[in-house]
């Protein structure tokens, strides 16, 4: 095992943190921020969410710096906070999706409306299956920091993708196309990386299938399979 590689990953990954941040802040200038103090195309389930990914980034780039700086113990203390981040921003997540839901429900139909919810539902579940992992291998510091660094990594994508529409003026179907290369290259190039330094694969196995399976889901999001599950979704939780 390439121990080399292994512990600059650890002290460089902070460095990617901030840069989501820097990256969900330019994006969601101009169609978030600019809009204060009276938000008036915004509510508060809007506030909600915008608040909890902030503070899950800030969670991220706090517990890299510390382990960069080798505070360990601060490390694990402050890492309970993210027992209640992320089941709040997951939390955030569903609002959200319920809240376009019923909004597209009234101006575009139910079809479109089911169809609408493969932006926001496929998250939900990754977001929480990349967190339980992370907190159930907490104690292997690889597969730990691997899964963490998914939540940011799934952050990117409407922060990156507002970024390009708004400061490159890319249309959107090219902003998507260019958001699976992303999702697809990273996911594949790490997990080439791991096998090359004898690392398990494990981690970017699970984060590959589940980036290929969103993908799927947006292609497919007008097909009978998901209308039919995004119907029984939306049936017996919004």
């Amino acid at each position: 095992m390439n121990t080399t590689t292994e512990s600059r990953l650890f002290n460089n990954v902070v460095y990617y943190f901030i840069a989501l941040l820097g990256i969900c802040l330019l994006g969601f200038y101009k169609t978030y921020l600019i809009h204060f103090p009276s938000f008036e195309q915004f509510n508060n389930i809007h506030h909600f969410h915008g608040l909890m990914a902030l503070l899950w980034i800030i969670l991220l780039i706090s517990q890299a710096s510390l382990i960069r700086l080798k505070k360990h113990n601060i490390h694990r203390a402050l890492g309970k906070l993210a027992y209640v981040v992320m089941p709040l921003f997951i939390v955030s997540l569903f609002l959200i999706s319920k809240d376009t839901y019923l909004k597209n429900l009234k101006l575009s139909g139910e079809t479109e409306a089911l169809a609408g919810m493969f932006s926001s539902v496929p998250d939900i579940f990754n977001f929480s299956i990349c967190f339980i992992l992370a907190m159930y291998f907490r104690k292997n510091a690889g597969f730990h920091m691997r899964f963490m660094t998914f939540t940011g990594i799934m952050m990117l994508g409407p922060g990156l993708g507002r970024f390009i529409i708004v400061f490159l003026g890319l249309p959107f179907p090219v902003v998507i196309v260019m958001m699976i290369a992303i999702s697809l290259g990273t996911s594949i190039t790490w997990l080439v990386a791991d096998i090359k330094a004898k690392r398990s694969p494990l981690p970017l196995t699970i984060f590959l299938i589940m980036s290929i399976n969103s993908i799927l889901i947006s292609i497919g999001s007008h097909s009978k399979p998901w209308l039919s599950f995004a119907f029984w979704f939306a049936s017996n939780f919004y």
